[in-house]
């Protein structure tokens, strides 16, 4: 017992190197297969989610006349990438390089007073009907939910109080190819924001 007690500096440092040496030992293998296992774990349940552009200049628009509203087009396709995590989506939106507070999608025509089964879209230059399946304003929550590898394809339909301002837009005639750059933002029920960058044609 004394000569525990008056070790020397040295002997007690090799006690208590072999002592965590034997420690490791015990406790490393199971502690990395822990590790392994929350990591495995996490890496198969990460959400992954890809955005995709579709379509053409005319289905991806924004267009707006003096004394309306502006109206927005995107057509996309929505992709769960995830290995084993489903996703379900609650919003949409459109990230555009000015302050559009009021950029509002356009309602499920099921939920007016009288429930049509197509969403009327209208511009100063053309109006037309897309069938209620090719539009994703609705599908959102129960009608949101993506399993890993399912997707959605689609048009997103919004309205804004803002036209394009004046030091972004180009007006000459003869430029066939007038775009806005913006950004598609899908919100999951979460809180996680996707996005992805897109073209709206002017």
């Amino acid at each position: 017992m004394c000569s525990l007690l008056f070790a020397s500096p040295q002997a007690t440092e090799k006690l208590t190197d072999g002592v965590v040496y034997n420690l490791l030992k015990d406790f490393s293998l199971p502690l990395l297969a822990i590790i392994w296992a929350v990591y495995s774990y996490l890496k198969q349940n990460r959400k992954k989610l890809s955005i995709r552009q579709l379509g053409d200049q005319y289905s991806n628009s924004i267009t707006s006349q003096e004394g309306s509203r502006t109206s927005y087009s995107v057509e996309v396709a929505i992709t769960n990438d995830s290995p084993q995590a489903p996703i379900v989506i609650a919003w949409y939106d459109i990230e555009l390089p000015w302050n559009e507070a009021s950029l509002d999608p356009l309602p499920d025509p099921k939920d007016s007073d009288k429930p049509l089964d197509f969403y009327s879209y209208t511009t100063p230059a053309f109006s037309i009907q897309l069938d209620r399946e090719n539009v994703l304003n609705h599908r959102r929550y129960q009608s949101g939910k993506l399993a890993p590898g399912e997707g959605f394809r689609g048009y997103f339909l919004a309205k804004g109080d803002m036209p394009i301002p004046n030091d972004l837009a180009i007006y000459e005639k003869d430029r066939c190819d007038r775009f806005i750059e913006a950004k598609f933002v899908v919100k999951d029920t979460t809180g996680r924001e996707y996005k992805s960058p897109i073209h709206l044609h002017y």
